[in-house]
């Protein structure tokens, strides 16, 4: 074992990282749904404000561009203005999102995999179906990083296909004049678009984490910011399509279709698409792949990245001499999540439950270091912006952040209180373990 990350990623290999983890397809087969539920013909809309958050987070990250790449990513950028110690409990807060992210996702993953193989005349325990995943998972993301980077940039691009296939098809079996009301932002409520703002930004919670492959980018000052931007780009226009058109076609269901684990299938196959229900399973069994890949990738450089400021135990900051991954780190903080998961598979939670625990947690923990980022652009000079840049983009990224997290918690206080004690107990631990191990000062 070493201790240094290897330099050997190229831009396309750091894109992949931020569109793989951001999970096209999981938001076109589970988020559009569940958005739907609750926000009904306004879920483009919310996707649309979103969508103008994700941009300015996505602006104001790339304002940090000429600084050192970090294996923690953006807590890296936090801890350039505001401190180590802060820094490091955004990183903290950076390993608990992705870790809910992981366990949601692989959760899912179970579920599909077992519904697959269904179709397909073989039965498995949902259990093993998990399990299959997540150590398939785990095993990939050891051997190589760009094994992991280039499965993550396939999977994706098929899965995405597939989706963009039955949306073409809704378009033309449906889409007719009358149907324009569904996207008629009047006449849709304030408390309509934001039900469906925590699901919108769940939805792209991800992109950010090309700037965790900052110490193994070729070219990290160019290669993180053109990703992150084509991520957000590339994210942002599929899912305000998805939002106004599979509304539409999922609105042709019966409510007990709709309520179900895959009622895109269940459309495809209303819609008379040979084979479609097959397709869509696999393609959402890809894309939570690579999100799980994605997510367990992030996690090993941030498990790395504290094991280097002696926030976790310094034996996780060894590198694979072979495979240039931080095994130690991935397997320490892989292997308890994926026994957690099974847990929780054993459960049977519904999609709604999933998403109320993990996509709750996961949402809180990055709209936290998004603001801590904003708030770490005004406080120091950055090579090649302008005070007025910073001020002007991290400023208004700052509102907005601060805004949807506000339109969330006054959503969610009073009814899952459990989850926000929880968020805010793990929080408060990883602040005052950095604010005993670590000096203070900027990093």
């Amino acid at each position: 074992m070493t201790n240094e990350l290897r330099r050997c990623l190229g831009p396309v290999a750091v894109t992949a990282q931020a569109v793989g983890t951001v999970g096209l397809t999981l938001t076109a087969v589970f988020n559009i749904p569940e958005a739907m539920r609750s926000a009904g013909p306004a879920t483009w809309i919310s996707y649309a404000l979103a969508l103008v958050v994700v941009v300015l987070v996505g602006e104001t990250l790339v304002l940090f561009r000429q600084l050192p790449g970090s294996p923690s990513g953006i807590a890296g950028y936090v801890a350039a203005g505001l401190g180590v110690r802060i820094g490091a409990a955004a990183s903290w807060a950076l390993l608990l999102g992705y870790g809910a992210t992981l366990l949601g996702c692989l959760v899912f993953f179970g579920f599909f995999l077992e519904q697959l193989l269904l179709h397909l005349g073989w039965q498995a325990p949902r259990l093993l179906a998990y399990l299959l995943g997540g150590l398939g998972c785990l095993e990939l993301a050891r051997r190589d990083v760009q094994l992991s980077t280039r499965t993550m940039l396939l999977t994706e691009t098929i899965s995405a296909l597939i989706i963009l296939s039955l949306t073409l098809v809704i378009a033309h079996q449906g889409w007719g004049a009358a149907d324009l009301r569904a996207i008629n932002p009047l006449a849709d409520t304030a408390g309509q678009v934001r039900s469906g703002l925590m699901v919108a930004v769940l939805s792209f919670i991800g992109f950010e984490s090309a700037a965790n492959l900052g110490r193994e980018a070729l070219q990290p000052e160019r290669a993180i910011p053109r990703s992150i931007r084509t991520a957000v780009l590339i994210a942002g226009v599929l899912f305000v399509i998805w939002g106004a058109f599979l509304p539409e076609g999922l609105g042709w269901l019966p409510a007990s279709a709709r309520q179900g684990l895959d009622p895109l299938s269940a459309l495809a196959e209303q819609l008379g698409i040979p084979g479609a229900g097959l397709w869509i399973k696999v393609g959402a069994l890809l894309c939570l792949f690579g999100t799980c890949l994605g997510s367990l990738t992030a996690l090993a450089r941030l498990g790395y990245g504290l094991a280097e400021q002696r926030l976790l135990p310094q034996a996780l900051a060894r590198v694979h001499p072979r495979s240039g991954a931080p095994a130690n780190a991935l397997l320490s903080i892989g292997l308890p999540l994926v026994a957690g998961g099974a847990l929780v598979v054993q459960h049977n939670l519904s999609i709604s439950q999933i998403f109320g625990l993990f996509g709750g947690f996961s949402v809180l923990c990055f709209l936290l270091v998004y603001g801590l980022v904003a708030c770490s652009s005004l406080q120091v000079a950055l090579p090649g912006n302008s005070r007025r840049r910073r001020w002007l983009v991290g400023g208004t990224c700052l509102l907005a952040v601060a805004a949807i997290a506000v339109a969330y918690l006054t959503s969610v206080v009073g009814q899952q209180n459990g989850m926000l004690l929880t968020v805010a107990g793990l929080l408060l631990l990883g602040a005052l373990r950095a604010w005993w191990v670590l000096p203070a000062g900027r990093a």
